[in-house]
């Protein structure tokens, strides 16, 4: 990866979706590991069927489950020269004219080519960015970052990093399931947050989004096992 920037706009663009793809894939694994073993624990036909076919069901969670950590490793990466969610904050910070008015008037006049007269409209709430916005999300990832590093970095470390031979099955067991959901759930609001701003003018505040990323990832799963057991 090039460290000069020649294009800001589309290096930010750019760094969004690969930080999209990496938090897509993180939930995915988690909330399909966490139902598959929640049905379980409520349904005695999806555990006797795990059990019967435990071979290839030990090596499907198990790299799930290592996925998950590799996903969540490159987006807490601190390389200056790979795709993490510290290289897309500073692209921004040190980039804010892409968050400027003039900016975003220039993609709605694009986006609405063909009714162009929206546009004076859509700009009027528009805020210019300040400090204390970077500074705020900045604040935010780093609070997420305590938690990735207090325990699913040393386990990544260990399983990839020194090549330790650990327990992959118990991985996601050891450790709080809940405040894994949250974090994750977090990293997707970060992105929207992050797409709103960038696309829609608005301040970013993550508190603004509410909800829990993976209902429908766990709707699916369950029906996936319903389905080979009915």
């Amino acid at each position: 990866m090039k460290n000069a920037v020649s294009d800001p706009e589309a290096e930010f663009q750019n760094e969004l979706r690969v930080f999209d793809n990496d938090v897509d894939e993180v939930i995915q694994c988690f909330y399909i590991w966490r139902t598959v073993h929640a049905t379980a624990r409520k349904s005695r036909r999806v555990y006797d069927l795990l059990n019967r076919n435990a071979g290839f069901w030990v090596v499907a969670l198990g790299s799930i489950q290592a996925n998950s950590l590799i996903a969540l490793g490159r987006i807490f990466d601190r390389g200056k020269d790979t795709h993490n969610v510290g290289r897309l904050l500073r692209l921004a910070a040190e980039n804010r004219a892409i968050f400027s008015k003039a900016a975003l008037r220039q993609r709605k006049e694009k986006d609405l080519a063909n009714a162009s007269h929206l546009v004076d409209d859509f700009m009027k709430d528009v805020k210019e960015p300040t400090t204390s916005d970077f500074k705020r999300l900045e604040q935010f990832v780093e609070a997420r970052r305590k938690v990735y590093e207090k325990c699913y970095k040393q386990l990544r470390d260990k399983r990839y990093a020194h090549k330790q031979r650990i327990d992959m099955s118990g991985i996601f067991a050891q450790t709080n399931t809940r405040e894994l959901a949250r974090l994750v759930t977090d990293l997707s609001k970060l992105h929207r947050v992050l797409w709103d701003w960038h696309h829609n003018g608005l301040k970013p505040r993550t508190s603004r989004l509410q909800g829990t990323a993976g209902k429908q990832i766990s709707r699916d799963t369950r029906k996936f096992l319903k389905s080979l057991i009915s």
